[in-house]
């Protein structure tokens, strides 16, 4: 898989976790979808911020596209801090989460419609492979943990359910 198709495909994921949140969700799948969500997203910024983008950092034909995409991840990141503490459900929950979903939806749009088509025309297919082989290594080996990105409170949760296990 190249770096393109799997970047694609975590944008489809947490799509699938946006749609079901728009569907109308329990307190309970609220907390299940939005730790999901956070996760996802999480590890999505850090592979492309930290493998990705800069492969394409030293390429002026990137410059706008990756300062965008950075601006644009650091405004997701406030937004989803803010909606961990809310309760998960409640209209506040979903009426912010509905304003992220836009927002990504955007990066979406930039990335799919203008970063990786210029990706296609200026990389490689051998290039855009190595980089999708580094950026799965990057997501399993080192970032896909359980407590990565744990955002707050829920944190709590995980360390109590590991002390009932143990």
């Amino acid at each position: 898989m190249d770096a393109i198709e799997l970047l694609e495909k975590d944008h489809d994921k947490v799509e699938n976790y946006f749609t079901q949140v728009e569907q109308g969700v329990t307190p309970a799948k609220g907390k299940m979808l939005f730790k999901n969500i956070y996760h996802e997203l999480s590890v999505h910024a850090i592979v492309e911020e930290q493998v990705f983008y800069p492969s394409l950092g030293g390429k002026p034909e990137f410059k706008d596209l990756l300062k965008d995409a950075f601006s644009e991840h650091a405004e997701v990141k406030q937004q989803l801090g803010e909606v961990a503490f809310m309760e998960p459900g409640s209209a506040e929950w979903t009426k912010a989460l509905g304003k992220i979903w836009k927002e990504i939806q955007h990066h979406i749009e930039d990335e799919e419609e203008k970063l990786f088509p210029k990706c296609r025309e200026v990389l490689s297919e051998k290039e855009l492979k190595v980089l999708g082989a580094e950026l799965k290594e990057a997501k399993i080996s080192k970032l896909d943990s359980e407590l990565l990105s744990m955002p707050l409170g829920f944190a709590k949760d995980a360390e109590i359910a590991g002390a009932q296990a143990s």
